[in-house]
């Protein structure tokens, strides 16, 4: 008897795996929507008639919740009513019509009769049933009346939630017929009280919000139908958050368990749970694991580690953020509060890489609250894409500190916990080893220091193979945009353009970190390659712009510059070296303000190669000027070919694109050359 009880839930649950329903079924007086990701909107939508029940509002939701049950893109629902009112009953005028055809037929004798209107009663029940057939829960947002048809609809419903003005009605015997379609057979199941239950559906009587909460027919109250709506959203979403697995399988055996008694629904549990158990919603990849995770305040670092920490990770937050930046957003107490919001448990440690103590000390800790480390993930970077003359030896040994000696440090305190790990990763967010020259001419001694990164990758991952300890570097395929970026270069909407969400870094580091350690390591990964080997196919939603062309990172195997970045049209070329430099300052001095001024704080001096020609751009001193030749004092200096230099102030070529393509060399202050992005955006507005 389990067995078949089985079979139905089952089924659907595997049919559930199995198909992806591209499109719900169009509706005449039902809206479908999708307010978040899994979670759908049932709207009833006959507000002319306050979405009183015709036979066509029947069929189509059915219809509905039977493809939501299915659908793997639903995992939560939320059904509501358009208009002034969720549901007024049955409309009297259209909705009886096939029942009064059918009793009125003289040509039907009683047995045909009885026929006929047994079909059309359980259209009407599968349709009040459907909610409760889906697999899926089902939260009703109730507003205003909700009346005969209404109340049968809402039953069948998980959660109930109501605003303040809401009426509530059982009212066949008003229009002479006994409840049919479900909600003489639920509410005393709902509500646990028979007389009560008997005085509703008696007398038709009304009752109020505040009493159905009482009686236990809903579970919330809110002050108006905006708020109810809301909340049940947030409600779906929330669930929707969790495994689909143990939801589903909570829905089905709670209804299990209301119409049988208690050991016929533990023995159903047992033989259910027997198949769900091997479910990989049960443990989550990374819950209980304990994550290191240095530059985890903002950023890369932070995304992996909230990725990890809706698993149920450990993460220690090691970084330097103790207060927060004047510009930036984010320290590791405030990214601690974040990873515990998402569902893990937080270390913030304040680390500084290059100091043996700081790191000894935060491994300690680590350990001592978590009881072990399973994964080191290597972010903390540090950046100066100068050129060997322009590079203080202050910042060339800080890059080499904080990134090889940095990464070095870490994994050595790590490496004795991490060999007692089942599944242990130390994952360097570093490039692949490109030895080609285009990657360290314009910016020698960070290359140098990067690739120190990368070259743990190199000697550690077979050095630890016998240990299990996977070593392995993730780096991203294009430029992903952070709020550092968002600062350097002062232009949210423009600079972002081209870039990816930190999230995809995110997503690929959970995938790595999910591989068997024994199997899989000394791989020097791409974050899009290692997503499209899980099945991901859509890249557009890591993209801040998907309608913008995505501008490739540094250290990228097999890019060609020209090409990602759409250069070689020679007649375009031809055209821009024919505009007067003249022309062109003149246009920059038109859009020249004191907001730019106040806001940029720099002085840029332009030299064009080969032709002995300079000028520059004021925005710092006075109301800001422009001029040929050079100025007395420059903040940042740039060297370019005079036929690029026109596809830059005209927003075809970006300052970082030329600098990394080789067309643009840059001295000085490297924050206010990427703040030169938001003025050629401005520049281009303009049309020069």
């Amino acid at each position: 008897m389990i067995r078949n009880t089985l079979e139905a839930p089952l089924r659907a649950l595997s049919t559930h795996s199995r198909r992806a329903l591209s499109t719900v079924p169009q509706c005449k007086f039902i809206d479908v929507s999708t307010p978040s990701e899994y979670v759908y909107h049932v709207q009833l939508n006959r507000p002319d008639r306050r979405n009183a029940f015709n036979i066509e509002l029947w069929k189509e939701l059915r219809s509905v919740f039977d493809h939501l049950s299915t659908y793997s893109k639903c995992r939560s629902v939320v059904l509501s009513g358009a208009g002034k009112s969720f549901c007024a009953g049955i409309d009297l005028q259209d909705g009886v019509k096939g029942l009064m055809a059918i009793i009125q037929d003289a040509d039907m004798d009683v047995a045909r009769k009885s026929r006929a209107l047994r079909e059309l009663i359980n259209t009407c029940q599968s349709s009040f049933s459907a909610p409760e057939k889906c697999v899926k829960p089902v939260i009703s947002a109730i507003h205003s009346h909700c009346i005969g048809a209404g109340i049968n609809l809402v039953a069948s419903c998980d959660i109930r939630y109501a605003s303040a003005d809401t009426i509530f009605s059982i009212r066949e015997v008003d229009i002479g017929l006994a409840a049919d379609v479900g909600i003489l057979n639920r509410i005393n199941k709902l509500v646990g009280n028979d007389s009560l239950t008997r005085e509703l559906a008696y007398t038709a009587r009304d009752i109020n919000a505040t009493q159905a909460l009482q009686y236990g027919l809903v579970s919330r109250v809110f002050d108006n139908k905006d708020n109810c709506l809301e909340a049940s959203v947030e409600l779906a979403k929330e669930i929707a958050a969790k495994s689909p697995i143990a939801v589903q399988g909570s829905k089905i055996a709670l209804n299990y368990a209301r119409d049988h008694t208690v050991d016929d629904s533990i023995n159903f549990l047992l033989t259910w749970n027997q198949s769900q158990l091997q479910s990989e919603d049960l443990v989550k990849k990374f819950a209980g694991k304990t994550a290191i995770i240095s530059g985890a305040s903002r950023g890369i670092g932070k995304a992996i580690a909230l990725k990890l920490a809706k698993d149920g990770a450990n993460i220690v937050i090691a970084a330097k953020t103790a207060a927060a930046h004047p510009k930036l957003p984010g320290t590791i107490y405030t990214a601690a509060e974040e990873i515990e919001k998402a569902g893990g448990k937080s270390l913030p440690c304040i680390v500084d890489v290059r100091d043996e103590n700081s790191v000894q000390k935060a491994v300690e800790e680590a350990v001592q609250k978590f009881g072990g480390i399973d994964i080191l993930i290597n972010n903390a970077s540090a950046i100066s894409l100068t050129g060997t003359l322009d590079t203080p030896m202050k910042r060339y040994d800080l890059m080499n500190q904080v990134n090889a000696r940095g990464t070095f440090l870490m994994s050595q305190k790590c490496i004795p916990y991490l060999k007692q790990s089942k599944n242990p990763h130390i994952l360097n967010i570093s490039p692949p080893l490109l030895m080609e020259p285009h990657w360290f001419a314009n910016h020698v001694a960070y290359t140098m220091a990067k690739y120190g990164m990368s070259m743990c990758v190199l000697g550690m991952h077979e050095e630890l193979r016998p240990d299990g300890i996977a070593v392995n570097a993730l780096w991203p395929r294009t430029a992903i945009w952070t709020a550092a970026m968002e600062m350097l270069s002062g232009d949210k909407e423009g600079g972002a353009k081209g870039c990816r969400t930190p999230d995809i870094m995110a997503d690929a580091a959970y995938a790595v970190l999910s591989r068997n350690s024994r199997e899989f390591t000394g791989h020097f990964a791409i974050d899009d390659d290692i997503l499209t080997q899980e099945g991901v196919t859509d890249f557009d939603k890591y993209a801040i712009d998907p309608s913008a062309p995505l501008m490739p990172d540094f250290f990228v195997p097999g890019v060609k510059f020209e090409e990602a970045l759409g250069r070689g049209d020679e007649k375009r070329a031809r055209s821009r070296k024919a505009l007067k430099i003249n022309d062109m300052l003149e246009g920059v001095q038109k859009i020249i303000t004191p907001e730019l001024v106040g806001r940029i704080g720099a002085v840029y001096e332009f030299n064009l190669k080969g032709e002995n020609k300079s000028f520059y751009i004021d925005l710092k001193n006075g109301a800001g000027s422009v001029a040929q030749g050079k100025p007395v004092e420059s903040d940042v200096q740039f060297e370019l070919l005079s036929d690029d230099l026109m596809p830059m102030f005209t927003g075809k070529l970006s300052p970082t694109q030329a600098f990394m393509t080789g067309k643009l060399k840059i001295q000085g202050n490297m924050g206010k050359a990427i703040q030169l992005e938001s003025v050629f955006k401005k520049l281009n507005k303009a049309k020069l």
